[in-house]
């Protein structure tokens, strides 16, 4: 579905088809947007293992850390090209328990540590040759949507629909006399929630990254 059409069936809902009205299209556009990243954050709608900007990482002999993009929610798997497994996760409280002295050694990378940095991973032990790491991660949508009349959501069309629900609740929670209504941006947003789910929040986000990587746990969170 278009971000036209989205807009346009919030718009019907919220009674703000005729001008001058209550909400913008550039307000309608955000809280689309808005509405894309939410369902991402609370569902996991989108995984990705070929996006090469997000999932592709060139590793580099002597390093051992490595930025990850920002639109990536969680890593469920990395692989190096050179090998044919994958690499196992672990905690790097587990590292300084079971491998001492393992910050300074260097070889075939076998672990990626989750937790070491935020918004990196990094390897063990550190690579003395250059390779090529892929990725398979959650994420969110790659790009926010602009035009009306050509862009639509990432996430799969059949959940396109339910993301006016989003729309409404930020429509109804703007604080002015003629467009805050408590009563029905609750509404929309138990609808929104019968979707997607509770609320993700950062410290749920926070804690799934520090103790969970590939394992058993996936598709549990």
């Amino acid at each position: 579905m278009k971000l036209g059409a989205l807009i346009a069936i919030a718009r019907r809902q919220a009674d703000d088809t005729a001008a001058p009205y209550l909400w913008s299209d550039d307000e309608w556009v955000e809280f689309a947007n808005d509405a894309q990243v939410e369902a991402c954050r609370r569902a996991r709608l989108i995984t990705d293992a070929s996006t090469a900007a997000i999932c592709q990482v060139a590793v580099t002999a002597g390093t051992s850390t490595y930025t990850l993009d920002p639109r990536i929610i969680f890593v469920r798997r990395i692989k190096l090209d050179s090998q044919t497994s994958p690499l196992r996760s672990a905690d790097h409280r587990d590292m300084d328990e079971q491998a001492p002295d393992w910050e300074t050694q260097t070889g075939i990378p076998l672990v990626w540590i989750r937790n070491w940095e935020t918004g990196k991973a990094r390897l063990w032990p550190t690579p003395e040759a250059n390779g090529v790491a892929r990725l398979r991660v959650i994420r969110e949508p790659l790009v926010s949507m602009v035009s009306l009349a050509n862009d639509e959501p990432e996430i799969a069309p059949r959940y396109h629909r339910s993301l006016v629900n989003w729309m409404l609740f930020r429509a109804f929670s703007k604080k002015d006399t003629q467009t805050q209504d408590d009563r029905r941006a609750a509404e929309s947003l138990a609808l929104f929630e019968q979707e997607f789910g509770q609320k993700s929040t950062a410290v749920d986000e926070v804690w799934i990254n520090e103790h969970h990587g590939e394992d058993s746990h996936e598709g549990l969170y």
